[in-house]
């Protein structure tokens, strides 16, 4: 991309890998040190665009709080898709990595102090993460329901990280949600977005933020506004495997 018509806001930054690790059976975590173009300041929410070894640069989201040393990233494996096959098979420590951003209108809202309805699919909870994680150290008495739907345990990750937050914040609770249970479990099962919308009756005042499929976060939306929270206060981050973006590209421009 060329200088002109670029947002200035945008900054451009050399990593490198600090750290991978598999956080489900399609899900890796990445962690970027910051090498040249710092520091990056970002809102809890964002998304920025990475490239690896040369392949296409592909959008994805800030998982730490804004001001933490390493940046982190959920990845998650996507059919054939170049770069996240790239990043499972391929990337090792002290692989080089840019980087643009911030990107992204679905973060968290400073001037706003009241709850937080936030509902992440999938690696969608990278984004909502750092939102949670960001409101409650400015605020530990803030009330905060995070709804973090799967499809079977094993697409469910952080579950004792997030469990342990809940631990030390009394009101802030996790609610992992299976909608295709494998067999016997100790989650609650069903759909995230109805579970969301029943939390909702008790954050009057609440912002949500939603990330994750596509599906999920239409019909996470739908269900918040038909119990009465207005659109102002619904922020939304779909998130599109490489073959949707390509077929959406035709029409406009997509998200991720």
């Amino acid at each position: 991309m060329s200088s002109a018509g670029r947002d200035p806001g945008l900054r451009r930054l050399a990593c490198r890998v600090a750290e991978i690790e598999d956080l489900t059976h399609d899900i890796r975590r990445i962690r970027l040190a910051i090498e040249k173009g710092g520091p990056f300041r970002f809102a809890a929410g964002q998304y920025a665009r990475l490239g690896f070894a040369g392949l296409p640069l592909r959008d994805y989201s800030m998982a730490n709080r804004p001001g933490e040393a390493l940046l982190e990233f959920h990845i998650r494996r996507v059919g054939e898709g170049s770069v996240s096959a790239h990043v499972t098979n391929r990337l090792r420590l002290g692989d080089a990595v840019t980087l643009e951003g911030p990107l992204g209108t679905a973060h968290l809202r400073d001037e706003h102090a009241g709850p937080i309805l936030a509902v992440a699919g999938g690696s969608g909870l990278a984004p909502i993460k750092s939102i949670v994680e960001t409101a409650l150290a400015r605020d530990r008495a803030r009330r905060v329901r995070l709804c973090f739907g799967a499809r079977t345990e094993r697409d469910l990750y952080l579950v004792d990280h997030l469990t342990a937050l809940a631990t030390g914040h009394a009101e802030f609770r996790f609610l992992p949600v299976l909608s295709e249970p494998q067999a016997s479990t100790g989650f609650r099962c069903g759909l995230v977005q109805q579970v969301a919308a029943e939390e909702l009756a008790a954050l009057p005042g609440a912002k949500a933020y939603l990330a994750g499929p596509p599906t999920m976060v239409e019909a996470a939306s739908g269900l918040l506004l038909q119990r009465g929270l207005p659109p102002g206060d619904i922020h939304a981050d779909a998130f599109y495997s490489e073959a949707e973006m390509a077929a959406r590209r035709r029409l406009s421009t997509p998200r991720r």
